[in-house]
């Protein structure tokens, strides 16, 4: 099992999410905004530090 830190100073709140579960993901080529779609049908609206953090992380993996 693989779960995402993803920590936004500016909210009150982490996220750790199951890597698992992410069925797919969007992104608005407006503001780099992040929705990720999980396999219960769930989207999941990232803040812009939110989705910059999972953008590097899924890098990483594609580039592992």
């Amino acid at each position: 099992m693989t779960f995402i830190l993803l920590n936004d100073p500016g909210s009150k709140r982490q996220r750790l999410i199951r890597q698992d579960h992410i069925s797919g993901m969007e992104i608005d080529k407006s503001d780099q905004a992040v929705t990720l779609l999980l396999l219960g049908g769930q989207e999941v609206h990232l803040t812009h530090e939110e989705s910059k953090q999972f953008v590097q992380h899924m890098k990483g993996v594609m580039h592992a």
